[in-house]
């Protein structure tokens, strides 16, 4: 009689030998949105160094649609704008993957994949970009910023990849699945440092575009300067051990009074007003309440630590 050997169950295997059975779709899905945007942010800075180098969107309109020139006036303010769509996909894949009961290692690791593409490599491969970029309206070779500009551009978006790729290995690595995990990070979120860069990008791409100038300071010149500043920023907050609250558990799924409509409203009205400004208002926000709210928490640890010595 021949007997057939018996195979261990999957849970009894060694880690080597485990076989990936099944994945849920969904969250899946939004992850490689994600990640695909990621992508073609990175494409939209191959295609700002392209033949019409520096062009806007309206002046390529045999390869774009007019109506998305009108909507984004340069490939780096696309790159932008898909970026912040990754964010979207970004908040969507974990609530999705908890509303199917289908969290996963898996789909972790994935996300984590996705988000160093998305909110690493893209945000840095955008300002790179833009410092490499020539004067509006010029067929100069030499870049628009100067040596020094761009060196010291090139150091911070560097500085800010590795701190990205730090942060979510920490995370990885971490894994704390507990009901406060899930409400707060430890150290600036990748996709709020992102945000804050890519704000800042679309806000310079729109001041390019309109020529805007107070004092006979051209500020879309200045702004790189800021953009540099930030990332190097964003980067240190990443690595720190600074709670930040977590926006979607922490603010959109609860139940708000009425009163908060008011800034709803405000949010309207800015965005009617300038989009790229809500943008920048919004991140620097979320960036600046984790600061302030660490400062706060420090002075009531210290006032309860001399009013229990007293």
């Amino acid at each position: 009689m021949i007997v057939k050997p018996q195979h261990p169950p999957i849970a009894n295997l060694e880690p080597h030998s485990r076989r990936l059975i099944g994945i849920s779709l969904l969250p899946a899905a939004a992850t490689l949105g994600n990640l695909l945007c990621g992508f073609l942010a990175v494409f939209c800075c191959l295609w700002s160094m392209g033949a019409d180098y520096g062009a806007s969107f309206g002046a390529q309109h045999r390869l774009v649609h007019p109506r998305l020139a009108h909507l984004f006036p340069t490939p780096i303010s696309a790159g932008a704008y898909l970026i912040v769509l990754a964010m979207i996909f970004d908040a969507l894949d974990g609530r999705l993957a908890r509303i199917t009961r289908r969290t996963s290692e898996f789909g972790a690791q994935l996300d984590s994949i996705a988000d160093i593409v998305s909110f690493g490599v893209a945000p840095a491969a955008l300002f790179i970009s833009l410092l490499l970029r020539p004067p509006y309206n010029s067929t100069a070779e030499i870049p628009d910023a100067s040596k020094l500009q761009f060196r010291i551009g090139l150091v911070c978006a560097l500085v800010y990849l590795s701190c990205a790729a730090i942060r979510l290995a920490r995370y990885n690595a971490e894994n704390i699945k507990t009901e406060a995990a899930q409400q707060r990070f430890s150290g600036l979120p990748s996709p709020g440092a992102a945000a804050a860069v890519v704000a800042l990008l679309a806000l310079h791409e729109e001041l390019r575009q309109s020529g805007f100038s107070v004092w006979d300071v051209d500020w879309a010149n200045a702004s790189r300067w800021v953009i540099a500043g930030t990332a190097f920023a964003v980067a240190l907050l990443m690595v720190s051990r600074l709670d930040y609250v977590h926006v979607f558990n922490l603010y959109i799924r609860r139940k708000r009074p009425p009163t908060h409509l008011v800034w709803l409203i405000v949010i309207i009205g800015l965005a009617w007003y300038s989009f790229e400004l809500l943008l920048v208002v919004l991140a620097f926000g979320y960036v600046i309440s984790g600061l302030l709210a660490n400062i706060l928490r420090r002075r009531k640890d210290r006032s309860a630590a001399q009013a229990s010595e007293a």
